[in-house]
């Protein structure tokens, strides 16, 4: 399971504050600690403030003390090509987050994804918004495959996001998305990505909500998430999973883990 730290995030109010006052100590400590966590990818979202200007300066500040790949997470085109212009070293290992099959996303960002060769994650997302089905969420997601492919784009650098909706507005809603991730394994062979936490919005025990869920998508071979890297008890879930599921071989990263004492009951 390819873990994407999801803390550094203008969106949580602590982390806007941070990221206004230019704090560099606290966000480069928030950086270093979602990867010696476990994180492999560094989720950057600036899109509360000055978004561009902001997000310049977090890639700066997050790169000055680790090497670990970051995400450039933003729905502006704009804002994508100055995180990777900014970015240091090998730019083909910088995620995107993210296109979809809006048409100004797809217009701009594309060619983005296409000139640096980046992983990308991709939305079931089009004008009309997010479908309520399924099949129409399929339907999507062979759009973007057909048109990445088009292009000579690397599908194996592709993540598609089916975009679960909140247990709490329909009890489909959990369900829906494990359709989807079997579909697109089944027909796609592409990978899936997940940011966890919208399947539990306005739901009581949130945290307990996330994990489970976690268990199950990747029990329906689901490859990446968006998630707190710092919660013990889901990185828990995580290491333990990959054990289960045959993907930690002989258990070695699940005893490395328990010997460090980072396995939480």
């Amino acid at each position: 399971m390819l873990i994407i730290g999801e803390k550094l995030n203008s969106s949580i109010p602590s982390v806007r504050q941070l990221i206004n006052d230019k704090d560099s100590v606290a966000i480069q400590d928030l950086a270093l600690r979602q990867a010696v966590a476990g994180a492999d990818y560094l989720d950057l979202n600036t899109a509360q403030g000055d978004e561009a200007v902001n997000m310049e300066w977090l890639v700066r500040t997050v790169q000055e003390v680790t090497d670990t790949p970051l995400c450039i997470d933003s729905t502006s085109a704009a804002v994508i090509k100055k995180g990777l212009e900014t970015v240091i070293g090998d730019k083909s290992k910088v995620l995107v987050n993210s296109i979809s099959m809006e048409k100004n996303r797809l217009d701009e960002v594309l060619p983005l994804v296409l000139e640096y060769k980046c992983p990308v994650v991709g939305l079931t997302l089009d004008d009309n918004g997010i479908p309520k089905t399924a099949e129409e969420r399929m339907i999507l997601s062979e759009r973007l495959v057909e048109i990445l492919a088009k292009n000579n784009y690397d599908l194996e650098n592709l993540y598609i996001d089916p975009l679960v909706l909140p247990q709490a507005v329909s009890h489909n809603n959990a369900m829906m998305f494990f359709q989807c991730l079997t579909d697109i394994k089944r027909l796609l062979r592409v990978k899936t990505v997940s940011g966890l936490s919208n399947i539990s919005f306005n739901t009581p025990k949130r945290k307990v909500v996330n994990r489970h869920f976690l268990t199950l998508c990747m029990a329906f071979d689901m490859d990446a998430a968006i998630l707190d890297p710092l919660d013990k008890k889901i990185m828990t879930s995580v290491i333990t999973n990959d054990f289960l599921l045959g993907k930690d071989r002989f258990g070695k990263k699940f005893l490395k883990a328990f010997r460090a004492e980072l396995l939480e009951d």
